[in-house]
């Protein structure tokens, strides 16, 4: 089991970390601990990076447990970010939740491999990758503008091999739907494998599902 916490500050934004580094007790009887933490990517702000981790350092009296005190004085020190906010109850992820997010993210993997693979098409052997995909998208929009103002409706475009053609507005339509009729069948067959993991009742029911 992983347990993971969550403090909301003031402002909204929630943070979750997995634990308190250290808790020092010095001779007075008085508190430190350092806390390590990050934000949830999908919550970031302008102020705070996707991935933002930080150690805050709290200096107080003890006045109860030492975990829940140092939660408590996370949320109460003015100096750290997270002034203001709310602890709240412990999130246990389960093994087997830990064995489906890792088998979503080994699925998403398999399918960008065969999405950014080279790509056969009528036409010939094109990239597809996020940057073929941009230029190719660039070429039919130029073409397009020229076809528009009466100019030869022309562009010049490349294969993976290095062979440069120029090509017709309806030929280099046709390059990008060839190769988008094989990458859509990839998110289908990836949705049907992470509705398969959603559903797993087991990690060896998880383990069976493979791309």
């Amino acid at each position: 089991m992983a347990i993971t916490k969550q403090i909301t500050n003031a402002a909204g934004i929630v943070y979750e970390y997995h634990r308190i580094n250290s808790i020092i007790i010095d001779a007075q009887d008085n508190l430190f601990a350092t806390v390590a933490s990050f934000i949830s990517a999908d919550r970031a702000t302008d102020k705070d990076r996707p991935v933002d981790r930080f150690s805050v350092q709290i200096y107080t009296p003890i006045t109860a447990g030492l975990v829940a005190t140092a939660e408590t004085l996370l949320i109460a020190d003015a100096t750290c970010k997270l002034f203001g906010g709310v602890v709240t109850s412990n999130v246990i992820v389960s093994d087997l939740e830990k064995a489906k997010t890792k088998k979503k993210a080994e699925i998403a993997s398999s399918r960008s491999v065969e999405m950014y693979a080279d790509k056969t098409t009528s036409l010939g052997v094109f990239g597809s990758t996020e940057s073929d995909n941009n230029k190719l998208s660039l070429c039919i929009q130029v073409t397009q503008i020229a076809a528009a103002l009466g100019n030869p409706a022309e562009c010049g475009y490349k294969t993976v091999d290095g062979v440069y053609s120029v090509y017709t507005l309806s030929q280099l339509e046709q390059i990008a739907l060839e190769i988008a009729a094989q990458v859509i069948p990839l998110y289908e067959k990836e949705s049907v494998l992470v509705t398969q993991v959603d559903s797993a009742t087991t990690i060896e029911e998880i383990d069976s599902i493979n791309w």
